[in-house]
């Protein structure tokens, strides 16, 4: 019996399912969009108690309905409804197989009324350009991305969730409103419960297939799968590429420098690709959810758009397969980019579309690994994934406060909490897997 995770983005969902607005949701492969549509389709039936047979879920894997819809997609849709005068809800899986689709689904959404459609795709690239630029103003595209450390706790450890979920909040509300309350300077009470279940999800990533399968030459198989199907014949595909060797070669590169800034002459002679290509192909990678790029932060914007980047992973797992990495974390000199690749997915979905993220480096050499920007503030975040007897501050983290002087930061350590004050800046040490 396959289990039915809980994802949060539902939450997100919810206050647009009565909207008349469509609702799409984009993300990689295997990053559990299907079992989304089922999740979906539970809530409406248990919370908006929509009857069964005013719900239908497709799948446009299904050539023949694909055709169908691809045909004449009016009467496809009013096919399935079983009352014109009531509200339908038809849930669409990888819709980006249709070709034309958005003007199809403009089409659909002019002409049916009482209709509410919902549609997955793997790839923001093949919605934005199929899809979005037809549907202004009417589809709603949400991401949806493999497990984080929070969905990976509900598949594995109900407890230890509730644990995370209490902490977590705690944390943010204090990021909220610095100094409201000070921390007690300790060890984490359930530091040698989590460490276990965070270091394993650094090490295998998050997507559903593999966080639900216990044997790890099982998990290898599905990180291979998943690599296979997404790199060698949806990118391949996309670009239209005559040898996937290119690409492979430049996922590769970039596994093994994650957290350092790019150097586009060695990313470029590593993989065989000239620049036009390399940043043809890192683009490619963006849009398909392989890769995230992070901008540096200045005050002068002209600047930060001059500056490379970083580049880090959106799933620790393919980084990881890319670079044939599983070993435990205490035996590998990578351990510190892997965590701070950890961190920058969480703080990525957290503060997507709400704040900008940016790192931050002096020519001196100074560096802070990531600085939030929420627009009225700014909140920079050091990882320091060590063991902490007491609090401590690096000189890169102090020259950032003392510079810009933000309200408060944020120091992640491998096992401890405390919160202190330097000049005017409340910093708040709390253990990474909380975030």
């Amino acid at each position: 019996i396959r289990m039915l995770i809980k994802r949060e983005l539902i939450e997100q969902v919810k206050p647009f399912i009565r909207r008349k607005e469509y609702i799409g949701v984009v993300g990689p492969r295997q990053s559990g969009k299907t079992t989304f549509l089922e999740i979906v389709k539970g809530y409406l039936k248990s919370e908006l108690k929509v009857g069964e047979k005013f719900i239908q879920m497709i799948t446009f894997e299904d050539r023949r309905l694909l055709l169908q819809f691809e045909e004449d997609p009016v009467s496809f849709v009013k096919s399935w409804m079983v009352d014109q005068d009531k509200k339908f809800y038809l849930l669409i899986d990888e819709f980006q197989y249709a070709q034309e689709g958005g003007q199809k689904l403009k089409l659909v959404y002019d002409s049916v009324p009482n209709l509410k459609v919902i549609i997955t795709g793997s790839s923001s690239l093949e919605i934005e350009t199929k899809v979005r630029s037809y549907m202004v103003g009417r589809l709603l595209i949400f991401n949806m991305y493999p497990f984080h450390f929070a969905e990976f706790l509900r598949a594995k450890d109900l407890r230890m969730e509730r644990v995370y979920k209490q902490n977590k909040q705690k944390m943010y509300d204090w990021i909220k409103n610095p100094g409201f309350y000070t921390w007690k300077e300790r060890e984490d009470l359930y530091y040698r419960e989590l460490i276990k279940l965070y270091e394993g999800y650094c090490i295998w990533g998050g997507y559903p297939s593999v966080v639900l399968t216990e044997n790890e030459a099982e998990r290898k198989k599905v990180l291979s799968d998943i690599f296979n199907s997404y790199i060698l014949n949806d990118i391949k595909g996309l670009l239209d590429l005559s040898t996937e060797r290119e690409l492979f070669l430049l996922s590769r590169s970039l596994a093994t420098q994650i957290g350092n800034i790019v150097v586009y002459g060695n990313l470029g002679s590593q993989s065989n690709l000239n620049y036009r290509n390399l940043k043809k192909h890192l683009g490619i990678l963006a849009e398909t959810f392989i890769i995230k790029e992070l901008k540096p932060y200045y005050r002068n914007k002209q600047k930060e758009l001059s500056k490379n980047p970083k580049i880090y992973f959106m799933d620790n797992g393919f980084r990881n397969f890319l670079i044939d990495g599983f070993n435990s974390l205490k035996d590998r000199p990578d351990r510190g980019p892997v965590v701070e690749n950890a961190v920058f997915i969480r703080l990525n979905q957290s503060f997507e579309g709400a704040h900008t993220m940016h790192f931050w480096r002096t020519k001196a050499g100074s560096e802070v690994d990531f600085v939030i920007n929420t627009g009225h503030t700014i909140i920079p975040v050091e990882v320091n994934f060590s063991e902490f007897h007491r609090l401590r501050f690096s000189r890169s983290f102090v020259g950032f406060l003392k510079t810009f002087k933000p309200d408060c930061g944020l120091v992640l350590t491998k096992n401890y909490w405390g919160s202190s004050e330097v000049e005017s800046t409340k910093v708040l040490f709390a253990p990474a897997y909380y975030l």
